[in-house]
């Protein structure tokens, strides 16, 4: 039981910390700068900033994960993150806290990043790999759960004065997740503190620039990677026209559309726990592939739906269920990665997958702008459903192990196997034992 792993449960109660005081500035920020300027423009800016800061600092974040002992390297995020936001306490007149809020907005992004690759690639030595899905779920669900607390607050903790009590709601969720951390450092094993030095004298900026490459070299990843991208555009198109559609096709307000996006959460902690309680039956690339298919069928569902029934209750449940393989999808890639990659590189390993998903999901962000008001949004919205799909066949089809013939042992079709395409052949899990202590990935 996961629940037994001390370390892993401390290391779970601080992400579900940091993704609160995470939630609390998403939800409190952008209400803050629409509320001071009333313009969306200016207001989308926040996010743009949070995007572009992913994109090209993502991979960076992720190599810290590799070159220090990775729970240090988590508490002292969580300490630096409670020292940039405390700037939203001190700044001055609202004129001011523009340019503030953006930088603290950026920061945060990449701090962000930084702590989840960390906790990400930590999570293979808390936890047994047969454990590793249903490890990956109970992080998946504290998104959701930070998600139900932070956005909640968020708009509570914007009053008159500002920004001040966001910041200190934050600030104290942030230490609170340091204080965790270390704690966690000490209860978990000696080789779960200190990952290997990557390269010995090999400088960290050359590890950085490398790392993309020499995760694109290994197979599983590689296609993980494009199933990620697919949903990453998907993703954009969904965060941009899913207002247009609520307005368009139900002839809804706001509240529908807050509503909406609240329940989401819902399903993704029910996902959690079923994942949990059935992820160790299924293997990543399964729980991808079903992930993504049933997010694509649901999502087919929610923007035909209009034309038989516009009732609301109907497009609650279905956005509750929306949640649910989006937690089992998550899942399954993390598991997918971190089975693998070598733990050395697991930290570039993340941040590389944060940085595909960032850039993918700016794309389909783009795309939408740029389409929504071109074309029939239903229609693109179709286009969004079919593009998770694809994520789930390339999963399905590009993941699945290969069968030996009839009549060949595991260990006979292995022997025969030429060896540049041994990696790409085996079974994630079988890659993921054999790969931990190599110098690194066969090209």
């Amino acid at each position: 039981m996961l629940l037994r792993h001390r370390g892993f449960v401390l290391v779970w109660i601080a992400g579900l910390a940091s993704s609160v005081a995470s939630w609390l500035l998403i939800t409190g920020l952008p209400i803050y700068v629409f509320g001071v300027t009333g313009s969306a423009l200016v207001t989308s800016a926040v996010f743009l900033v949070e995007l572009l800061c992913g994109i090209t600092l993502g991979s960076f974040a992720g190599a810290l994960a590799d070159r220090f002992d990775r729970f240090r390297l988590m508490s002292s995020v969580a300490l630096l993150q409670t020292v940039v936001v405390m700037l939203l306490v001190v700044v001055g007149e609202p004129s001011h806290r523009l340019w503030i809020i953006c930088l603290v907005a950026g920061v945060q992004a990449v701090l962000t990043q930084a702590f989840d690759s960390a906790r990400n690639a930590a999570l293979p030595r808390l936890v047994e790999g047969a454990h590793l899905v249903r490890a990956n779920s109970m992080v998946a669900l504290n998104t959701s759960v930070g998600r139900l607390i932070g956005s909640s607050l968020g708009g509570f903790a914007i009053t008159r004065e500002g920004t001040r009590y966001l910041a200190i709601g934050a600030a104290v969720a942030f230490v609170t997740a340091a204080a965790l951390i270390a704690a966690a450092r000490r209860t978990a094993h000696h080789d779960a503190a200190e990952p290997a030095p990557d390269g010995g004298a090999t400088s960290f900026f050359a590890n950085w620039r490398s790392g993309p490459v020499t995760m694109m070299r290994n197979r599983s990843v590689r296609v993980t990677f494009q199933s990620v991208a697919l949903g990453g555009v998907a993703q954009g198109l969904f965060v941009v026209l899913f207002v247009v559609f609520v307005s368009r096709a139900l002839h809804a307000d706001g509240t529908l559309t807050g509503v909406l996006r609240g329940v989401q959460a819902i399903g993704g902690v029910a996902g959690g726990l079923i994942v949990g309680l059935l992820g160790a039956r299924l293997s990543p690339w399964l729980l991808m592939s079903l992930g993504a298919a049933s997010f694509g069928l649901l999502s087919l569902t929610i923007w035909n739906g209009p034309v038989l029934s516009r009732q609301v209750e109907v497009y609650v449940v279905l956005f509750i269920l929306v949640g649910v393989p989006g937690i089992a999808y998550n899942s399954g890639a993390f598991a997918q990665i971190q089975q693998s990659v070598p733990d050395r590189e697991l930290g570039r390993a993340f941040g590389a997958f944060y940085v595909v998903y960032n850039a993918s999901q700016g794309l389909g962000m783009a795309a939408a702008g740029l389409l929504g008001d071109v074309l029939n949004v239903v229609l693109v919205l179709n286009v969004q459903a079919v593009l998770y799909l694809a994520s789930g066949a390339v999963a399905y089809f590009a993941l699945r192990p290969v069968r030996a013939p009839e009549g060949t042992t595991s260990d006979q079709a292995r022997s025969t196997a030429p060896r540049k395409g041994r990696l790409d052949r085996e079974s994630p899990a079988q890659v993921g034992r054999e790969v931990v202590g190599r110098q690194g990935l066969e090209p």
